[in-house]
């Protein structure tokens, strides 16, 4: 055999970041990641609410001071009660595989296949790549999952 058809694994080889696309399961249960998912999302928007009024307020008119510190605390309720909820769902959100919390960080070891995006943890690049393409690797066993994928398309 030619030596271009032989794999080399030497000091030149890259590593190789795994798709997402490379082998996505099915998930049973889609309800509960979508809840998950949901749930996370608005607590995401009430921070952007949070941030939005608390920088409003050192912006607005004297006469509407109290106005601008009634957006602050009804920001802080809806982002208080929304974690509550967002932390719930996404401890109740167990992968289909290894049954660990796909959506929740903790102190266990990650996969090799793991990843995330550099500002945010493992659980929170979960929960984006589930809300922008219906797809996330689990952190723990480092199967992909897609959400739009049926059982019937398991081949």
């Amino acid at each position: 055999m030619p030596d271009s058809q032989h794999t080399h694994h030497g000091a030149n080889h890259k590593e190789h970041k795994p798709s997402l696309d490379q082998r996505a399961r099915s998930v049973p249960y889609k309800k509960k990641f979508i809840g998950a998912v949901f749930f996370t999302l608005l607590f995401y928007l009430g921070i952007v609410a949070l941030i939005t009024s608390v920088v409003a307020f050192f912006y607005v008119a004297p006469e509407f001071k109290k106005r601008s510190a009634e957006l602050i605390v009804a920001s802080l309720g809806f982002c208080m009660l929304s974690w509550l909820i967002a932390y719930m769902k996404r401890r109740g959100t167990l992968c289909p595989l290894c049954k660990s919390t796909p959506f929740l960080d903790n102190l266990a070891r990650k996969h090799d296949k793991a990843y995330r995006v550099k500002p945010f943890n493992y659980g929170t690049t979960a929960v984006l790549n589930a809300a922008v393409i219906q797809r996330w690797r689990c952190m723990y066993c480092g199967t992909s999952f897609d959400l739009l994928k049926t059982k019937s398309d398991i081949k």
